[in-house]
């Protein structure tokens, strides 16, 4: 039994023509490569209702999350710091903030942490609803 080529055994067989501009082909190029698909396959998804992923929020999310994760490492190392310097904070100085000083930026480092996880979970929320 011959081997069928793969353009035999697709599926989808019927052909729909569409004619746009230079520009218009361009921007369809563009979005479907920013959800990861080819204009053809972007253009049927798009017409047929079904859901598309963008790349570029997952490109967003995930260093949002990268961010969030050097915070979390700074944090870290500033609470090292002021774990080891307990015992001496009247005299404790990092550059020219003191140890109140210190703990105070830990804290606004946690803040900024959380704030990072609030706008990637809004990001993803708003996505799937696309």
């Amino acid at each position: 039994m011959a081997k069928r080529r793969k353009s035999e055994t697709r599926q989808r067989q019927e052909h729909i023509m569409v004619r746009v501009t230079r520009e218009e082909k361009e921007r369809l190029r563009l979005k479907a490569a920013m959800c990861g698909c080819k204009t053809p396959s972007y253009i049927r998804r798009l017409a047929l209702g079904y859901p598309l992923q963008s790349l570029v929020d997952q490109y967003t999310v995930d260093q949002l999350l990268k961010a969030k994760a050097d915070l979390g490492r700074l944090g870290g190392l500033f609470k090292l710091w002021l774990t080891k310097n307990e015992d001496f904070r009247a005299e404790a100085k990092l550059g020219k903030h003191d140890y109140e000083g210190v703990e105070r930026l830990v804290d606004d480092l946690t803040a900024k942490e959380n704030e990072l996880i609030e706008i990637a979970k809004t990001l993803m929320t708003s996505k799937r609803r696309t």
